[in-house]
């Protein structure tokens, strides 16, 4: 499992799960989300929306155009996994120069995680 998310594995990978279509990450909150996704798709979770209302299968666990159009301030993942009948959501909130990520398996329990979005570059 731990080669699965190995940095250069999941940079690797990262770009093959952005839309054809609009696949410039635009900000340092953007990144961070579309890093979450990438761990989580190399851990074989499936992506089954982008927000609290919908929920659709995406190809190849592609995020859909407009995936980010909540951002940089907020950002809702939702996943399934082959191995647990649970819903897992994942929420990604700019607190000022910070990434709030909660994360929960829907019924079970919740996880929170803080990082400075200052360490992400951007291009200028």
């Amino acid at each position: 499992m731990s080669q699965r998310l190995d940095p250069a594995a999941l940079i690797s990978l990262l770009p093959t799960l952005l839309p054809q279509s609009d696949s410039v990450l635009k900000n340092p909150h953007d990144a961070i989300t579309s890093l979450v996704h990438t761990a989580m798709s190399a851990l074989a979770f499936r992506l089954t929306a982008v927000d609290d209302q919908s929920s659709s299968t995406y190809e190849n666990n592609v995020l859909p155009v407009g995936w980010n159009k909540l951002g940089p301030g907020n950002y809702t993942l939702k996943y399934k996994h082959e191995q647990s009948s649970l819903e897992f959501v994942i929420k990604l909130s700019r607190m000022s120069s910070r990434m709030l990520i909660n994360a929960i398996a829907l019924e079970v329990c919740c996880h929170t995680l803080t990082l400075p979005s200052a360490h992400f570059p951007q291009d200028g």
